[in-house]
Order: structure tokens, then sequence, then C-alpha cells
């Protein structure tokens, strides 16, 4: 399974559109794109602890940035105390009028980019360059 993880890892920057790994000491979870343009992503958790910890489902667009948002909002707004949730919250309003492709691309985007807007250690992998702290994790 670490193995089959750490392809999908690579796969993730191949697209031209970048992908977005967070971790937190019991997972690991990854959106990334499935197509060139966007309209599809897959969804990767990797879950320490588990018999069969890799898990991977393909969305839409839409379906795909509902689930990322969720993730944050919930599951890593858990772990990172300090995680502006309003601010998130704030960016997906500025971006409500777009399409589900464009949106899910703003979001990543911001994130990669502005992470400690966010939190003041938010636990994100920004580039193919840091992607080596995923697989030592697993």
């Amino acid at each position: 399974m670490s193995e089959e993880f750490k392809a999908l890892v690579d796969e993730s920057f191949n697209k031209g559109i970048d992908p977005i790994w967070v971790y937190t000491e019991d997972y690991i979870y990854g959106m990334m794109p499935a197509d060139d343009q966007g309209d599809r992503w897959t969804e990767v958790s990797y879950t320490f602890e588990m018999d069969d910890p890799l898990r991977k489902s393909e969305k839409n667009a839409d379906l795909a940035y509902q689930f990322l948002f969720e993730e944050l909002e919930k599951g890593i707004s858990f772990y990172v105390e300090d995680f502006n949730v309003n601010k998130l919250k704030e960016f997906s309003n500025s971006i409500e009028g777009k399409s589900g492709s464009e949106k899910i691309i703003a979001l990543i985007n911001e994130l990669n980019k502005n992470a400690q807007a966010y939190a003041s250690d938010l636990p994100i992998i920004e580039s193919k360059e840091n992607a080596d702290v995923l697989k030592q994790k697993v």
C-alpha cells in the first residue's frame, strides 16, 4: 500500500494543476487532479494504524470541492488549533459564482500559496519538492 501511495503522490504533481496534500499525526489527505482540465479529481486518504490504510475515489469537480472544503473545515481544523475556518469560509464566499473546477483549483492555489494566512503551521505540502515529507510518513 505504501508504494501505491508514494506513486500517487508523485503522479499528483504531473497534471499541470496543483494538488493539495495535508497531513496530521493520524492520516494524510489529498485531492489530486484526475484529468488535465480539473473536471475530475481523485480524493486520497492514508490512515495510519489501519490494516488497509489507503483509500481513493474519483469525483467530479463540484463534489471534490465540497469534500475538500469539509475536510479542511472539520478534519484539519480539529488537528490544527489555530486554523482560521472563518477565513476559509470568506475565501469560499469570494469564489461562489465559479464552476466546480475553478473553485477547487482556486482553493488549492490559495492554500498552497498562503498557508500562513490560515494557520501558523498548516501541515500542507506546497510543492513537489516537499512531497518526501509524505513519503517518509508511510
